[in-house]
């Protein structure tokens, strides 16, 4: 699964409440059997409660249209990172961005209700201070899934359209 977990750029998403069909259904996703996707892939992950998404040197799961159209009827938690040190948290439930924040700037904050998540964040010490493993904490606390282990293959991979 090391592939699919880069440590140089990732964004990983969770999904509570959907099957991996569901989550690349949603992301316009076309299911392939080719794990040698390099761009625009994605692997789904069923995790007990809903659906890991990993995309290796991408960040579809973060734009505003796309976590919405995942988090509709649900909630939805992305964390990202690259090799330029951007980073990326978004919350979303029911199609709306609820919070979003820079990993390493937690207390500037945007969203509907940037303080949806300030007592989740003060639980896990990060309302001035955070890092990505922080954040990742907060993904799991606020959608009760939590990451497949590290050698668990993706139940589907899909190559998503170009949304960027």
């Amino acid at each position: 699964m090391s592939y699919w977990f880069d440590d140089t750029a990732v964004c990983v998403t969770y999904v509570r409440g959907l099957t991996p069909e569901e989550a690349l259904d949603r992301l316009d996703a076309m299911v392939t059997d080719d794990d040698s996707l390099d761009q625009y892939a994605v692997a789904a992950f069923a995790v007990d409660g809903g659906v890991v998404l990993a995309e290796p040197n991408g960040f579809a799961t973060t734009l505003d249209d796309v976590i919405t159209k995942l988090s509709k009827g649900t909630v939805a938690a992305t964390v990202f990172f690259n090799v330029n040190l951007d980073q990326q948290f978004v919350y979303a439930a029911d199609g709306v961005v609820v919070t979003q924040f820079e990993p390493d700037q937690p207390g500037d904050r945007a969203g509907s209700d940037p303080d949806a998540l300030l007592p989740q964040m003060r639980q896990l010490g990060m309302e001035a201070d955070s890092d990505l493993d922080k954040a990742t904490e907060l993904a799991e606390l606020v959608t009760g899934l939590t990451l497949p282990d590290d050698d668990a293959e993706p139940d589907l991979i899909g190559e998503l359209p170009e949304y960027y």
